[in-house]
């Protein structure tokens, strides 16, 4: 389902006139088969019905839909935090040995400048950087390897060891998030209920067929914008709606300005 990852504005737009024009076309070829007044006469067996199915589904689809933007909430917040934690192991390491300070601090950079240009792009793909891997492992190796000297660069080191354990959770966390999508049996099963749902609306004999035909234009229009939200959220790092390395930019000229006094950091 890596396709429905890749949703475009234009792609939703295109796939929602389609699916509202099909399920128009099936109501005309109900009513051109089976007379309103037939219809008429099964409305007391097809309303209850029709509330059911419409209801267990709605239900299933906004459950989806709040679990996919939770996910989406939770990367981005994971994101934050090991770029944070990148942040404090940087600034951490200035109370450490000039020496052992700029092997620390320049493989933070390094770190964050792969992750920035070359791991963030390929994550649509569900891919991650085996560079951005690599510097990850110095920074850990940098830190542990460290021999503190007296009480002060001890403590510095305990601190920082602490900061490399939230950077690897919330990195482990990013990576496993690019898993997290909804498996296909799912999408299966939502696309089956809604066009039950759509099904529903023509086993009402309404006279005026236009009014009918406004009436399903508007189911199908619901499901497909709500379906389209839910694809858009599922992945956070593809589509229209996705996370950008924003947290790892603003670290970044953090960066800078420590090393550049005067530099502003933040983006606006």
């Amino acid at each position: 389902m890596d396709a429905l990852n890749m949703n475009t504005v234009t792609n939703g737009f295109i796939t929602t006139i389609i699916t509202i024009g099909l399920s128009v076309m099936g109501l005309l070829v109900v009513r051109h088969y089976v007379r309103s007044k037939l219809l008429k006469m099964h409305h007391d067996v097809a309303d209850p019905l029709l509330s059911v199915v419409g209801t267990l589904f709605a239900v299933l689809l906004g459950f989806m839909v709040a679990n996919s933007m939770t996910r989406f909430e939770e990367a981005r917040v994971t994101a934050q935090s090991e770029a944070s934690a990148v942040g404090n192991i940087f600034r951490a390491a200035a109370g450490l040995p000039d020496k052992n300070r700029t092997v620390i601090q320049h493989a933070c950079e390094q770190y964050v400048d792969l992750v920035i240009n070359e791991e963030w792009p390929v994550l649509s793909k569900k891919h991650t950087s085996d560079k951005a891997w690599k510097a990850y492992d110095e920074i850990w190796m940098d830190c542990v390897k460290f021999v503190p000297s007296n009480d002060g660069e001890t403590n510095m080191q305990s601190a920082i060891m602490g900061y490399l354990g939230v950077l690897g959770d919330a990195r482990r966390m990013r990576v496993g998030a690019l898993h997290n999508g909804l498996p296909p049996v799912l999408w299966f099963v939502l696309f089956a209920g809604g066009t039950a749902t759509i099904a529903f609306t023509y086993f009402f004999g309404i006279e005026n067929i236009r009014l009918q035909i406004l009436m399903t234009s508007l189911v199908s229009l619901s499901i497909c914008l709500n379906l389209f939200l839910l694809a858009c959220y599922d992945d956070p790092f593809s589509g229209d709606v996705m996370l950008h390395p924003t947290a790892f930019e603003n670290i970044r000229d953090n960066f800078n300005a420590i090393e550049h006094p005067g530099t502003p950091f933040l983006k606006e």
